[in-house]
Formats: C-alpha cells, structure tokens, sequence
C-alpha cells in the first residue's frame, strides 16, 4: 500500500469520527431547540451543541488540508484552515465556559458573572489568531509545510483551555466543600464535562493526526444532555423539585422495602402532605403570576428545610399547590421538620414582602402496615391536612 493510499484511509477516518461527532450534536440540536425549557442552562447547551458541531466541520477542513486529501497542501490553504479552526476552537472555549458557569448561575443564587468579561480574553484570542500569517505569532510553516510554534502558542493554548481547567478545578472543590446534595451533583457534573476536554484536548496537541479534542467535547457535551434530559422528565418544570411520578416511585419503593421486612428496625417511613392557604385568591387577586410565585417560594423553603436530608427524602409537586415530602424520620425528627417548615415559611414572607402572607397547612403521618399500599397511606396524610386547614379557618375566623 503506497503513501498516498495510506494518507486517504488515515484522513477518511479522521473526518469519519468527526461527522459521527457533528450528526450527533445536530440531533441534541433539534430537540433542545425545540424543548419548551428556556433556561440559562439549556440556552447555554444550545449554544455548545452549535460551537462543536461548527468544530467538527473546521476540524476536517484542517485535517484534509494538513494531509493534501481532496484540498492542496499548499500554505494558503493550510493558514486557512489553521485560522478557521482555532478560531473555531475559541468559540467553543467560550461557550462551554458560559455553559459551565450557568450551572454555577443555578447553585449560586448571588452569582451573576458578566459576560463581557468573559468574552475579552476570547476577543483578544481571536485577533492574535487572525493577524497569525502576518506576524507568525501562534505559528507558522516550514519550507516542508510543517507546523512551527511561535513564542505565543503555549499562552494561546493555555488561553484556549485555562478556563475550563480552572472552572473544573474549582468546581471540584466546591463538590468536596458543600452540604446540598443539588449543588454537590451541579458541581460534579461540571468537573465531569472538563475530564474529557481536557484529555481530548491535551492527546490531540501531543498526536495531531487522532480526533481526540472532538471525541471529548461531543462525550462530555452529551453526558451534560442526558443529565438534563434526566432532569426534566423527573422535575416539576415550574419549582424545580421531583415531579409526582417519581415521588410516587419513591413511596411504592420505600412501602414494599417495608412490608417485605416484617421485623424491621428501620425508622419510620413518613408522609407530609402540603397545601398551600387560600392559594386561589392570590392567583385570582394578584393573577397567576403572582401564584407561581408563591409556589416556587414554597418549594424554595421546602428545599431548604430538608437541605440537610436529601439523600433520604424526595419533595415533589403533586399538582396544584399540593407538595409532599417523603422521609425515613425518626417521630423526634418528623416533628421538628414541621416545626423547620412553618419557620421558614415565615421567613421567605419576610423576604418576599408580598401583598399576600404564603401559609401552609401540613398533615403529616407514618406508614403502618393496615395501610396497605401506598394510596391509602396518601389519603390518610391528605385527611390530616385538611384537618389542620380546618383547624386553621376557624383560628382565622375567630381571630377576625
């Protein structure tokens, strides 16, 4: 087999990885652009999925050239490939360090980085890159055609993944440092997306002719996918807390742990049922705007009060204003997570300074086995609520 024969089959490969790579990222594509979720988080996906597929188009540029497959080996063509996909390469810096500070932006309700600050270093990049065939400042060829580092390359390529290493150095600290069990997970999914970037990254300088630096952008760029996919098939869009199916997965695993264990000595298996007090008027005083408001304030205080807990409970929405939480407590414990729950309550009131004072009416219990399955252990704890909203009517009554 000839040398020509062999630089075919090495570059066809090559682009090969690249388009299974760009196809991948058209799909992801598609659907995030045609989600209905427009947070920062899934705009900022967007944004990368667009970056790398834009990659993996300069990238085969730049491979057939480097190899003189189907586009001449000559310097023009080589400094024009060069300038495309670094600059290409800058763009998708940039829009994998927004992604990754949007997942901050989601922990982090006091984190507002400004992105003009951000884009500066890039700007910068991209001029150095483009004035390249003139002032040989990155790089530039030998009378072979082959690549000649310049005195900048090494702080370029630092530039170009400097901030990725240091989001997820960063971010790997915070994992270790925080309590939540939600920013632990935002957090080490931000460490995760920098692992293969950077390997991919870092084998790529070292052998030029391997795809690597495409391979771990579109790997790391679609683990983040599926978590979020994950996400929102298991979260209430609106409050960001699990959705009733799987707060009902959570109940049906728990009841037959317990039922299949006669003689267990496990804590007790408990059911707060919420309901939100006169949660109609608000919506139909102050509209309906004013009544998300206050559910994403309620759910916001739930998060809080089993912050400490959340790797034994689930809080979901179950329609409505209606929220449960499902725990294994010990009595002590359940009591003082009531207690917890109408305290914060009154302090996001006090936060909120709303026209309208967010109350709530909690009816709690634990599981018995008479109850059977997971329905009659439902209508039990929702019975007690509306018993304590009664309860609560009337003090309100006689108090007026």
């Amino acid at each position: 087999m000839n040398l020509e024969r062999i630089k075919e089959i090495t570059a066809y490969s090559y682009i090969g990885f690249d388009f299974f790579c760009a196809a991948i990222m058209v799909i992801m594509f598609y659907t995030i652009f045609n989600d209905a979720d427009r947070t920062k988080k899934r705009i900022h996906l967007l944004n990368v999925t667009f970056a790398v597929f834009t990659y993996c188009f300069a990238d085969m540029l730049w491979f057939l050239a480097f190899n003189g497959v189907m586009i001449p080996r000559t310097v023009f063509t080589r400094y024009a490939t060069n300038i495309f996909s670094y600059s290409i390469m800058s763009f998708c810096s940039y829009a994998v360090s927004r992604f990754l500070l949007s997942i901050w932006e989601s922990v982090r309700i006091d984190f507002h980085p400004k992105s003009w600050k951000l884009f500066i270093p890039y700007l910068l990049l991209l001029l150095l890159i483009l004035t390249t065939p003139w002032t040989h400042i990155i790089y530039s060829f030998d009378p072979d055609g082959n690549i000649v580092q310049g005195p900048l390359y090494l702080v370029v390529m630092g530039l170009l993944f400097g901030y990725v290493l240091v989001l997820g150095l960063v971010s790997f600290v915070f994992y270790l440092r925080t309590q939540n069990d939600f920013a632990k997970e935002q957090y080490f999914l931000v460490t995760l997306y920098t692992i293969p970037v950077l390997i991919g990254g870092f084998v790529h300088f070292i052998h030029w002719e391997l795809p690597t630096f495409v391979i771990g952008l579109s790997i790391a760029t679609l683990i983040i996918y599926i978590f979020q996919m994950r996400d929102m098939i298991s979260q209430d869009a609106l409050t960001g807390i699990m959705n009733r199916r799987q707060g009902e997965r959570f109940f049906v695993e728990q009841i037959s742990r317990i039922n299949e264990e006669p003689h267990s000595t496990i804590d007790c298996l408990y059911l707060f049922m919420m309901d939100l007090n006169k949660f109609k008027a608000i919506n139909d005083t102050y509209g309906h705007t004013e009544g998300d408001r206050a559910l994403i304030a309620t759910a916001d205080v739930l998060k809080k009060a089993c912050s400490h807990i959340r790797r034994r409970c689930v809080m979901s929405r179950f329609g409505g204003d209606e929220f449960v939480i499902g725990v294994v407590f010990t009595p002590e414990e359940a009591h003082l997570l009531y207690e917890k729950i109408h305290n914060l309550i009154e302090e996001k009131n006090r936060e909120l300074n709303a026209p309208y004072k967010i109350s709530i009416s909690i009816g709690f219990t634990y599981y018995k086995k008479e109850f059977k399955d997971f329905t009659s252990f439902l209508a039990h704890a929702d019975k007690l609520m509306y018993e304590m909203k009664e309860k609560a009517h009337r003090e309100a009554e006689k108090s007026h």
